[in-house]
């Protein structure tokens, strides 16, 4: 059967619908409308070409597969960390007297954690599909929304759910330690501030970027702390602050691996805004910046000669993808990917870096 197409503007009736995947005098139920091409992206003359499929005639992957592709698992290391490192902490300071007494709010509170971290994910996916971002920034990554697994409107329905039961989840954890409404409160806020005063504002605004950086470091942090029954601390915040600056650097690196397609879409985030060459050397000086931080927390908060191995450790390995950072002379071709999978490698050599820290700290106490 040959492939169907039909290209639809922004001002037209079923454009939304198309996006959405909903059904309308031109989509029916049984077809799916898969985004080919975006012209003037962000315009009042944006439009849209889509490929018509039969739903039936779409190659879906495993249960596994799929749902792993949905939450994005492979990213659930940035709220599973900071929950490892937490526990450990408290557990081989002491500051838990009885720790088993805890185990029901600490699971109840990862349990929200996962699930409202899923659903966000989904909810990100999204905005990225209806906002265009996913649209012009193609990458090798399976996106099921973008290959026609599940439509828009579908999935977030999924999202609010996840949220949903994420709410239910933390209600008796509050219960538990009513302190932690505090916590709740400000991450609502910030929430609320982040994602809607601006489409896909965590990358689009400064503002976003700064709310997201609060957002998976301080107040995850101390949320997890307040969960476990203990006071936060300074050294807490002080893993947040670097946990967070942590994942928000990676999320600079993703920007910037689009930063050609992106500029050439209008979409405006830290990278477009700074250009390629400023945004090269501004990657080289933040994550410099991360490293100082990095000494400066180790040098407060561990022992000085686990401090200096682990530090020169990451050092020696961050100087060659450093140097493959300012070795990139164009926006063109596969190098700004290449940065992109190198900086993934450092983040995992650091959280490596930190199991072991804990690890150790667990077996020497």
């Amino acid at each position: 059967m040959p492939a169907l197409y039909i290209t639809l503007k922004k001002a037209e009736a079923e454009f939304e619908d198309f996006l959405w995947g909903r059904s309308s005098q031109k989509l029916t139920k049984n077809q799916r409308a898969l985004p080919i091409k975006t012209y003037n992206l962000g315009t009042p003359e944006e439009s849209v070409t889509f490929e018509l499929k039969n739903v039936s005639d779409i190659k879906k992957p495993g249960i596994f597969v799929f749902l792993s592709s949905l939450v994005k698992l492979n990213s659930f290391i940035l709220i599973l960390l900071p929950l490892f490192y937490i526990f450990t902490k408290n557990y081989s300071t002491g500051l838990i007297s009885n720790p088993q007494s805890n185990t029901l709010s600490i699971t109840l509170a990862a349990l929200a954690v996962i699930f409202l971290f899923a659903g966000l994910n989904i909810r990100n996916d999204v905005n990225d599909h209806i906002s265009g971002f996913d649209r012009v920034n193609l990458d090798s990554k399976p996106k099921p929304i973008r290959m026609g697994w599940i439509s828009a409107h579908k999935a977030a329905r999924v999202s609010l759910i996840l949220i949903f039961i994420a709410s239910i989840l933390a209600g008796p954890v509050v219960f538990f330690h009513p302190e932690l409404i505090r916590v709740v409160v400000v991450l609502l806020v910030l929430f609320f501030i982040g994602r809607f005063a601006k489409k896909n504002s965590y990358k689009q605004q400064h503002l976003g970027e700064l709310i997201l950086f609060i957002l998976v470091g301080p107040v995850l942090a101390s949320g997890y702390q307040m969960a476990l029954g203990a006071a936060i601390d300074i050294e807490v915040l002080s893993f947040g602050v670097l946990w967070g600056f942590a994942v928000s650097y990676l999320i600079q690196v993703n920007n910037f691996s689009h930063i050609m397609t992106s500029s050439q879409s209008g979409i405006s985030n830290s990278m477009t805004k700074l250009g390629f060459d400023r945004a090269q050397k501004f990657l080289v000086w933040s994550w410099s910046m991360f490293l100082l931080t990095w000494i400066f927390f180790h040098y407060l908060y561990a022992e000085v000669f686990a401090a200096i191995i682990v530090t020169v450790l990451l050092i020696l390995w961050s100087i060659p993808f450093l140097k493959k950072i300012l070795n990139i002379k164009s926006p063109m071709g596969s190098g700004l990917q290449q940065i992109h999978r190198e900086a993934q490698k450092t983040f995992l050599f650091m959280v490596s870096i930190l199991v072991l820290e804990n690890l150790t700290s667990l077996w020497t106490n």
